[in-house]
């Protein structure tokens, strides 16, 4: 007798192949979170002032150090402060550190609290003598009798003066106080730490390739 053919069995289809989903392209890097500032000193005293024999804990800030950290700040706005501090390890006292740390704190929160201040101040004042600039623009129309011509000079001049003043103190002045509250408010959430001299270099010679020999 023939054999029975068999039914021919369907090969199972393909299984769909499982990629991994892309990584958006948004994604924050460290550089967007932290901005590391590397400032190399001799001694603690290169943080404050030469003309201040102050204390540490109400001693003002160098202004060398100040200006860097403007310049490190003009070139990139987004992300949070991270400032080092370099000098050698045998110069290194931990209970110094601590009062340096509190001082830069206490010294940015003061900062901040008087530009606040100030611009809260401008904006106010701003905005009183645009009011005198009107109020004085009205007078003028609701008694004509102040149109002769030396008093109509005079307010002329005077309505002239406040409501340019006004707006200066309300757009520009309040502008630039802003960046400067930017500035301090970044400072004073920054977090400040001390490396030892020694090690920061031994690293960077490392991640170079250079190699170090002693005789």
């Amino acid at each position: 007798m023939a054999e029975e053919a068999k039914p021919e069995q369907k090969a199972a289809p393909p299984k769909a192949e499982h990629k991994p989903e892309a990584a958006p392209t948004d994604a924050k890097t460290v550089s967007d979170i932290l901005q590391s500032v590397q400032i190399a000193i001799d001694t603690y005293d290169d943080i404050f002032s030469d003309f201040d024999p102050s204390p540490i804990q109400t001693r003002l800030l160098s202004d060398d150090f100040l200006n860097e950290l403007h310049r490190r700040h003009a070139e990139r706005h987004t992300g949070e402060f991270a400032v080092n501090f370099t000098l050698p390890k045998a110069l290194r006292s931990e209970k110094t550190e601590a009062l340096v740390k509190k001082r830069l704190k206490d010294y940015f929160k003061g900062r901040l609290r008087n530009v606040e201040r100030e611009r809260k101040d401008k904006l106010w004042q701003g905005i009183l003598r645009l009011l005198v600039g009107v109020a004085i623009s009205l007078s003028l129309i609701i008694f004509p009798e102040l149109e002769a011509v030396p008093v109509l000079t005079i307010l002329s001049v005077l309505i002239w003066y406040v409501l340019w003043s006004g707006f200066e103190d309300i757009f520009e002045v309040s502008s630039r106080l802003k960046k400067k509250q930017a500035f301090y408010g970044k400072l004073l959430k920054a977090h400040y730490a001390f490396l030892d001299q020694e090690s920061v270099l031994h690293e960077a010679s490392r991640s170079r390739g250079i190699s170090t020999s002693y005789r």
